[in-house]
């Protein structure tokens, strides 16, 4: 049986973030009420994914791991690709995942954790002048994200719905 090898694929487990640049390709899978956030560049074809699970750092008790936090993550992710050069005013922003994942929570309900995720990365995005690009965000059903660094497209796969690039 022959082996495949996945060259130049970073994986984001939950509560993690990457960057990177082409021919990279960077990856997350099972976002539920957890965000995939991507920022690209397409001048420098540069990138990152971040993965986290809870909207706000500033509510968690233990604030260690800022990638877990959709509003640290964001100013992260942006500080780091600054870092290397990236503009604010050519990024572009996606962003994924936000499920209503169980049926008995309320959609109203504080607990709503991916609406919460959801209303604070529009939140952030706005206070730092930066608009998003494309999202699909919502529903009831799980996502894998796939960041292409050479073109800055989002590929979506769904048990549900298939697969489709943003």
């Amino acid at each position: 049986m022959e082996k495949i090898m996945e060259e130049h694929l970073i994986e984001v487990q939950m509560g993690k973030m990457e960057v990177s640049q082409a021919p990279e390709r960077i990856i997350t899978r099972g976002l539920g009420s957890c965000l995939g956030i991507t920022f690209y560049d397409p001048v420098k074809k540069i990138g990152g994914m971040a993965h986290p699970m809870l909207p706000d750092i500033n509510r968690a008790k233990v604030q260690t791991n800022q990638s877990r936090f959709v509003n640290s993550a964001i100013t992260s992710m942006l500080s780091e690709l600054e870092k290397r050069g990236c503009s604010r005013s050519r990024m572009e922003v996606k962003m994924f995942g936000g499920a209503h994942m169980f049926s008995f929570i309320n959609t109203d309900s504080a607990l709503n954790v991916g609406q919460k995720n959801i209303e604070m990365a529009h939140q952030m995005v706005k206070e730092l002048n930066i608009k998003i690009t494309g999202e699909e965000v919502g529903g009831t059903f799980g996502r894998t994200i796939e960041l292409n660094l050479e073109t800055g497209k989002v590929l979506v796969k769904t048990v549900s719905w298939g697969e489709k690039e943003v």
